[in-house]
């Protein structure tokens, strides 16, 4: 039961990073699909069939092979992370140095990530 939590928590938050700019959706997914594989089938097919998670589930399952992710998706990733750094300066007018600091951190964090995993060819 905790796995099905855990994996319906990932997809909530993978799907909403595949709406909003700046939240990412590939590493939900990959929570998601490794929570549903060992608690539910069904949930695990279901997944494969959510039209707007298409494009992150094909790059999880290549993570998934592979482990290594598309020059692409990296430079993609650290852009938006970045980016999600500029707005969030920009739209608090820059008065709020804590928020864009946790914005920072976690862009950072995201950029580590990325350099860290190996590049697929």
């Amino acid at each position: 039961m905790a796995y099905i939590a855990v994996g319906g928590i990932a997809t909530l938050l993978a799907i909403a990073g595949a709406i909003l700019p700046g939240l990412p959706t590939t590493p939900f997914l990959l929570v998601a699909l490794w929570a549903f594989a060992r608690s539910s089938e069904r949930l695990l097919g279901w997944l494969d069939r959510v039209p707007l998670l298409r494009e992150a589930m094909a790059e999880a399952r290549r993570f998934e092979e592979r482990r290594a992710i598309r020059r692409e998706i990296k430079f993609t990733a650290v852009a938006v992370a970045w980016g999600s750094v500029l707005f969030t300066a920009v739209a608090s007018d820059f008065s709020k140095p804590l928020l864009i600091g946790i914005v920072a951190a976690a862009a950072t964090a995201g950029t580590i990530a990325m350099i860290c995993i190996p590049t697929d060819r």
